[in-house]
């Protein structure tokens, strides 16, 4: 009997050893597996963030969407959407945005006495309440003068002269030469270097952006 009972125990601490071993190997097995995941999902972390855009990089919004204004000789006004260019005198217009008056357009400071104008909307797809409207002033040969009206829906935000540079209006249109962004706080006019007239003058406060000269302009 006493040999039976050794034999039992001796049994039993086997199992038990041999459980024992089992268990700390499939803790093991389950330590070693999970160690990659943690690795590999660190590692998908970084991989993430480094996409991430820093919160203070200027963001550059182009303006995307640019259409003429038609000349509508019956009211006497350039038209485009719910913007007018309504005449005043040969050189001055009224502006107005669903027929509310926003600014006097006038040139008479400057004498102009050329043949008309060529006029063209610039929008954005992504701030379609923002309008930049351009006038090109022509001259008996080619080019006088740019002219640049911002608005923010209703609102007047700036206007102003760009005498430089200039394109051929007789063989180029605006649209081709004159590019338009917003980044930050600046307005961003973008001229398109192999069509800048003969006859235009370089200026020293424009800077180079691949194939364009670009004119940075504070607006308020």
């Amino acid at each position: 009997m006493y040999k039976s009972f050794f034999k039992i125990s001796l049994l039993l601490f086997g199992f038990t050893l041999f459980s024992c071993k089992e268990n700390r190997q499939t803790a093991a097995d389950q330590k070693h597996v999970a160690a990659p995941s943690v690795v590999q999902a660190a590692n998908l972390n970084v991989a993430e963030s480094s996409k991430k855009t820093p919160e203070n990089a200027d963001r550059e919004i182009s303006f995307d969407i640019v259409s003429p204004f038609k000349k509508d000789d019956y009211e006497n006004c350039y038209v485009h959407g719910t913007t007018k260019l309504i005449h005043k005198t040969d050189n001055s217009f009224m502006l107005t945005k669903k027929d509310f008056a926003i600014t006097d357009v006038d040139f008479s400071d400057i004498n102009y006495e050329g043949p008309g104008y060529t006029i063209y909307s610039y929008q954005s797809s992504a701030n379609k309440n923002m309008e930049v409207v351009i006038i090109e002033g022509q001259a008996d040969i080619g080019t006088a003068w740019y002219y640049v009206v911002v608005l923010d829906g209703e609102d007047l935000v700036d206007k102003f002269y760009v005498k430089e540079p200039r394109a051929n209006s007789e063989n180029t249109d605006m649209k081709d030469f004159i590019n338009v962004a917003l980044k930050d706080k600046d307005l961003v006019l973008k001229f398109k270097k192999d069509k800048i007239a003969a006859y235009s003058k370089p200026l020293a406060n424009l800077r180079t952006e691949g194939s364009y000269l670009c004119l940075d302009k504070k607006i308020k």
